[in-house]
Order: C-alpha cells, then sequence, then structure tokens
C-alpha cells in the first residue's frame, strides 16, 4: 500500500475557452483565446468552464507590432474564421450526436465532478463533460455531514449497540479501531496473544482507545459474553485458528483479507458461520468505499459496454530489516505479495468478470488461471497472473521488490473506469465513454482510437482522523468506517446473515483462485485447516 498522490485539477472547459494562446492565427483587432479556471469555492462543487482572458487592455508594443503587420494579420484572421466557423460546426453536430447517446444529467451527487452542459473542443475533437444516467444497481452509503455512514435508521432501542472485540493490536488494527472509535461504535475488548508480551501489548492499546477491557489471550476474549462481534487483524496465518474460535462461540467476524490460505480452511469457517446463523466477512474494504461503488455502479449501467479487460498493480519494496524479517518477507506467517496485495487484485477480477456473484460451485466457477512468479525462501516476491472469465481477461502484477502505482482500470468496449491509487481503499474514480464503433459508420479519430464522448469524475473525502490518533499506520485508514457500518447494519437487520458487497460465494471464489495462483507460483502448497490457514 502507498501513500495516496495529490488531487488533480480537472480542467472542463467551455468552447471558447480551448481557444487558447498559440492555437489560431490572430486578425489585426482579434485577441488570442487564453483559457484560465476560474477558482472553486468549494471542495466538492462542480469545476467552473475555462473563460476566455480579457484583452481589452493592450500594451503600446502590442498595437505597434499589429499595425505593422495587418496586413498579413488580416489575411490570417479570414483564414482563422473560417478554421473557427468550421470547428464550430463540427462541434455542434458531433455534441448532438454524443447528446442522443447520453441524457444530458446534472448531478446531484456534491462529490461528483462535472458539467453536464459542459463542451469543448481539443484536438478536432468534441468533448461532454457528462453524467450517465446510472442507476445504483449498488447502493451507495448514505453518509452524514462529516461523512460517517447513517446508522440511525437501524440503530437498536433499548439495547446496547453491538459491542466489537478486537483480535491481534498490530498496525492494521490500529487504524481500523481508530476510526471506528471515531464513528461511535462501541470497542468493548481487545485481545493479544501471538507474540511475548501480550497482556501488556494488550493494555496498553486499551488504554489508548479507552476500552475497557484487555486480554492477555484470544480465548479470553472469546469467552467474554459481552462481546457481539470481532475484527480479527492477526498475521495470515492466525486468521483460521482465531476466526473458527470466535465462531465456535458464537461471534460475528469481520476477517482481515486474506480470509484463510486454503480453501479447505475457508470451507470450514463457512460452515461454522452457516450452522451458527453467525456472519463472516472477509474484510475486502475496498468494496465498501463510496468512490468503488459509484464506479461499479458505471459498469453494471452497461453504457460502457461489456467488461473485456481489467488491469491492475500493486508493489512496494518491503524492508529486510530486523532479523528475522517483516511479516512480509516471513511464509510461516503467511507472507509474500501475493497474500498482501494480490488478493485484493484477485477481488477485482470477481467483481468485474462475473456477472453473477451467487455461484457457489467448486472450484473457480468458469474463472481460468494463468501464474508465474520469482520465490525466496518459500515466498513470492514477485507474482504475474491472468485471469479470464469467457472472453474477459485480467492482468495483474504484484511485487515486493519494487514501486507501484496501484491503480486499477477496467476498460469495457467503448469505455473505461479508473480507480486512481490507492486503488484498494479509492477516494477517487472516473469514467470514460467513446463512441460505440459498431454503431457509427465512421473512421475514428485519432486512427488509433475511438472519440471521446463524455467523462466524469468522482471524489468523496474521508472523514477526518482526529490528532491523536495521527499519522495512521496505512492510507486512507479511516475508510475502515464504511465495512465496519456495513457490518453493524446487518446485525441491526433482522434475517441479515451476508453482505451485498461480500457474499459467503464470492469469498469462496476469492479464496480459490488466490490459491490456485499460489499453486502455479509454487507457494504454500499442500495447507489444511491443521496446518497453515
Amino acid at each position: 500500500e502507498v501513500e495516496p498522490r495529490p488531487k488533480r485539477p480537472t480542467n472542463l472547459s467551455s468552447l471558447a475557452g480551448v481557444l487558447h494562446e498559440g492555437s489560431i492565427a490572430c486578425s489585426s483587432a482579434g485577441a488570442q483565446a487564453e483559457m484560465r479556471a476560474r477558482p472553486d469555492s468549494s471542495q466538492e462543487a462542480h469545476e467552473a468552464p475555462l473563460l476566455p482572458h480579457d484583452h481589452t487592455q493592450t500594451s503600446p508594443n502590442e498595437r505597434s507590432v499589429r499595425v505593422r503587420g495587418h496586413a498579413i494579420a488580416f489575411a490570417a484572421g479570414a483564414v482563422s474564421a473560417l478554421l473557427v466557423a468550421s470547428v464550430a460546426v463540427v462541434a455542434i453536430h458531433r455534441a448532438q450526436a454524443a447528446a442522443e447517446i447520453i441524457p444530458r444529467l446534472s448531478s446531484s451527487g456534491k462529490s461528483i465532478r462535472g458539467d453536464s452542459a459542459d463542451e469543448f473542443v481539443a484536438g478536432g475533437m468534441v468533448h461532454m463533460d457528462g453524467m450517465l444516467d446510472v442507476p445504483e444497481v449498488t447502493p451507495m452509503p448514505v453518509l452524514d455531514d462529516k461523512g460517517f455512514p447513517v446508522l440511525d435508521d437501524v440503530l437498536p432501542t433499548g439495547r446496547p449497540r453491538a459491542r466489537w472485540g478486537i483480535v491481534g493490536p498490530g498496525r492494521i488494527a490500529r487504524d481500523f479501531t481508530a476510526a471506528i472509535v471515531t464513528m461511535g461504535s462501541t470497542v468493548h475488548a481487545v485481545a493479544a496473544g501471538a507474540l511475548p508480551g501480550s497482556t501488556e501489548r494488550a493494555a496498553e492499546f486499551a488504554k489508548f482507545y479507552g476500552i475497557p477491557h484487555a486480554y492477555g489471550s484470544y480465548e479470553e476474549l472469546a469467552a467474554d459474553p459481552d462481546v457481539d462481534v470481532v475484527y480479527i487483524a492477526t498475521t495470515n496465518h492466525l486468521h483460521y485458528t482465531c476466526a473458527a474460535l470466535m465462531l465456535r462461540h458464537g461471534k460475528h467476524v469481520l476477517l482481515e483479507k486474506p480470509a484463510t490460505i486454503s480453501p479447505a480452511a475457508f470451507a470450514d469457517l463457512m460452515a461454522l458461520a452457516k450452522a451458527r446463523g453467525l456472519l463472516l466477512v472477509t474484510n475486502f474494504w475496498t468494496r465498501w468505499f463510496p468512490a468503488m461503488k459509484w464506479a461499479e455502479n458505471v459498469i453494471k449501467s452497461g453504457k460502457l459496454g461489456p467488461v473485456v479487460h481489467v488491469a491492475g498493480d500493486m508493489a512496494f519494496q518491503a524492508v529486510r530489516a530486523s532479523p528475522g524479517g517483516d511479516r512480509f518477507m516471513r511464509s510461516d506467517l503467511g507472507g509474500g505479495a501475493l497474500l498482501d496485495m494480490g488478493c485484493y487484485l484477485v477481488q477485482f477480477a470477481t467483481l468485474f468478470l462475473a456477472g453473477d456473484h451467487s455461484v457457489a460451485g467448486p472450484g473457480h466457477d468458469g474463472f481460468n488461471v494463468k501464474a508465474s512468479g520469482d520465490v525466496v525462501d518459500g515466498i513470492d516476491m514477485e507474482t504475474a497472473f491472468v485471469i479470464t472469465n469467457g472472453p474477459a481477461a485480467a492482468a495483474f502484477g504484484t511485487s515486493l521488490n519494487r514501486a507501484s502505482d496501484f491503480t486499477v482500470k477496467v476498460y469495457c468496449t467503448h469505455g473505461m473506469v479508473t480507480l486512481q491509487t490507492p486503488a484498494n481503499c479509492p477516494t477517487y474514480a472516473s469514467y470514460h465513454l467513446f463512441t460505440d464503433a459498431t454503431g457509427h459508420n465512421e473512421t475514428p479519430v485519432p486512427c488509433c482510437g475511438q472519440r471521446l464522448v463524455a467523462r466524469w469524475e468522482f471524489e468523496k473525502e474521508l472523514p477526518k482522523t482526529p490528532a491523536k490518533f495521527l499519522p495512521p499506520a496505512y492510507p486512507n485508514g479511516m475508510g475502515f468506517v464504511y465495512s465496519a457500518s456495513a457490518v453493524e447494519r446487518c446485525l441491526y437487520t433482522p434475517g441479515c446473515t451476508e453482505l451485498e458487497e461480500m457474499p459467503l460465494a464470492q469469498q469462496m471464489l476469492i479464496v480459490n483462485i488466490t490459491a490456485e495462483v499460489a499453486r502455479q507460483v509454487g507457494i504454500f502448497q499442500d495447507l489444511g485447516p491443521g496446518v497453515i490457514a
């Protein structure tokens, strides 16, 4: 995971605004059009169109040059006028054609940037910055004025709010706890147990976050009757053991990814959860980010055409510091690039390449996998893999040797959606819509591309992190409020046994495909629930 890059300004310009300086010859009295953006008065407001510069104030030197060259300038101005008129005519025709493809809608979401009525000419193409008529197939979260998910409509009356237990007080657990405490959730207990000094570490964690109970073993927390739901943030090799322990003691489980290493282990957890009527959710928090839900709705709308290709890369340089190394570098702890970042990429494939998330058959459910990697001391330092499902394919790379942009792109037949860095916890997404060449008898412009018809950007900032919890261990740590609130909402809703964003069959599929990548790369072989899961 990497730090999110700074926001990029988006230039949404009018037709007049793109006649920029130097782009056309000017008449003797005419002015070169110079673009300058009007500043935004609100961080969530639509960006203003670019405006032509005011050239009413002209210097004597400029007037002198223009007088001396008036004959040439007049001729150039005449040609320029014809060119501008031609471009304008083409622009009008193309804008009308584009309007037939996309409804001209204004945005109802304050966090969406763009202007449905905005057009400009660039490189001979007319661009419309408009929003697709996208139905909310995947419901967007309702947020309060501070950016936290709203739960008031389902919070119980007459009984306490769901009481969380934190299993494994490590780096990621700190970000998770900071997020849900700030959101107003109840954290009842924390337990440490995998490393020496567990009682002291749990007590220190509890004191910092204001948690009333601290335990030096996972078994003690499991036996606490006042814990309703647990967040498991241990190292990967303990996920199965801790999750099974908590499920057997009647706790709902939010399990940090990867859920388990072996498919057999997760199948066992599924059986435990179903038998006891408990919630079991792998915390691929990506699925609950508003930007991710927006991107999913754009894809599901079908306006960009069917998905053809997904591409993504997630990597960083792992530091070989202390003796024994960090968990990333240890196979006995479930380390390696695939289980740390590659599983994120797998879940993108299962989301965007699969039309039906309800499939629960054995194996890969129609997905095919090809993978290779560089294995050192039992862990993959570099892994590349391709996942296909029918005619669609996804190509991914993950590594502990190099840097990465942490961006994921979903390519459709005549459009693409981009999840900007860090794509595993995105706050910014965008789409580009191009003309559908199958319905238009025209040569693509330029020769190797289709004409851009529309583009739109979505950005939703995270809730603010209280100063006492800074700095976070990972980028966008406050984004844990999205998955945690979804779990709580399910617990308060009668009959809810799975989350729509991550049903059990989808979780099993991700484990199966990840395990197949691992098999082909040559890591974590012949593992069962009793070995390393």
